[in-house]
């Protein structure tokens, strides 16, 4: 795993801390891309800036690996993430519903809105080889993803909000092979600052998602 060529894309979204100082300081240790957003655009133009990105130069089966800032994606799950990513797998979720990954230390309104996003979409958008949907960290084929991004361009993350991540996999639906899941323990309190997350702006970009998803066919383009 030390060995294996990468390269880091991190999106600074229009931050006013020190995020781009600590990033210039962390390029002499790390083949960093810093991706600045000159204003907040959202967590869908977040995506979408990283994924073009990451994109650029891959071949058909690099893998492509989604991360939170915020200190809770343990790095250490990577490894069994990209042992899974073998043909025909496309794409592989860090799960807290895959025997022996759990929610830990969540906040009760967010563990409760999770786990109702999820049981929802796993009984009304169903993808086989995934239970969770919300989660942010997964790796993907390069290949799958790009040619899903180039039929959806900007739509591949339309939900906006919270709810584009859960999105991502819908649109991917029709261009992946297999999906598969590693345990992951989601701990809270490993969040480094306060959530952006706001309950009532999630439930609309749900609700949003869902509107999508019946209108496009139940996830066709």
């Amino acid at each position: 795993m030390a060995s294996m060529p990468y390269r880091l894309f991190i999106v600074d979204d229009g931050s006013k801390d020190d995020t781009a100082r600590v990033l210039e300081g962390l390029r002499a240790e790390h083949p960093i891309l810093p991706l600045p957003h000159p204003k907040n655009m959202g967590l869908s133009d977040v995506f979408l800036t990283a994924l073009r990105a990451a994109l650029e130069g891959t071949g058909e089966d690099d893998a492509v690996v989604v991360m939170e800032g915020d200190g809770t994606s343990d790095p250490a799950v990577l490894p069994d993430m990209l042992s899974l990513l073998q043909d025909p797998c496309d794409v592989v979720i860090a799960s807290r519903y895959a025997p022996g990954g759990a929610y830990r230390n969540f906040p009760p309104k967010r563990l409760l809105l999770s786990r109702a996003a999820n049981t929802l979409l796993r009984l009304v958008c169903r993808i086989n080889g995934v239970r969770d949907y919300t989660i942010f960290y997964r790796a993907y084929r390069a290949g799958p993803l790009r040619r899903a991004l180039d039929a959806y361009g900007g739509r591949f993350t339309s939900a906006g909000g919270f709810a584009c991540n859960a999105e991502m996999l819908l649109r991917l639906k029709g261009f992946i092979r297999e999906a598969r899941a590693t345990p992951f323990i989601y701990d809270y309190s490993l969040k480094q600052g306060a959530s952006s997350m706001r309950i009532m702006n999630n439930l609309r970009s749900y609700l949003t998602l869902f509107r999508i998803f019946f209108l496009d066919g139940r996830g066709g383009r």
